[in-house]
């Protein structure tokens, strides 16, 4: 006879994404990009299919995604790439790991680079 065994539930992954520095540039349009990953992630190879096993919300001026089946953080820096190039801001701004499971939409820093150019020029 085969033991018998419990599934063992999933423990739910939860990232977040700190969007904070384009938000207050008024660059960056936060509802629109929560929109865009509802619209967009695949759960089974289906566009859209989040029902419980996918949630996104945004606190303040975080964007965070809670799920309880396979979803990975390369995916959500797809995703948010995605939209960074569907909006003509990618040159701009890109998508920083800080911690495990936490992210950070961060500007290139040009200052330091246009002031090496400016002592080159001179």
């Amino acid at each position: 006879m085969a033991p018998i065994t419990t599934k063992k539930s999933k423990a739910a992954k939860k990232f977040v994404v700190d969007v904070s520095a384009p938000v207050d540039n008024g660059v960056f349009d936060q509802e629109g990009y929560v929109k865009y990953l509802v619209e967009h992630i695949k759960v089974e190879g289906i566009v859209g299919n989040l029902g419980d096993e996918i949630s996104i919300t945004s606190e303040g001026a975080k964007v965070v995604v809670v799920s309880n089946t396979k979803f990975s953080g390369k995916y959500l820096k797809y995703l948010t790439k995605r939209y960074l190039k569907k909006n003509q801001i990618r040159d701009w701004i890109r998508f920083v790991a800080t911690k495990q499971n936490q992210y950070q939409l961060q500007f290139y820093s040009v200052a330091e680079d246009d002031e090496e150019e400016e002592a080159d020029e001179e």
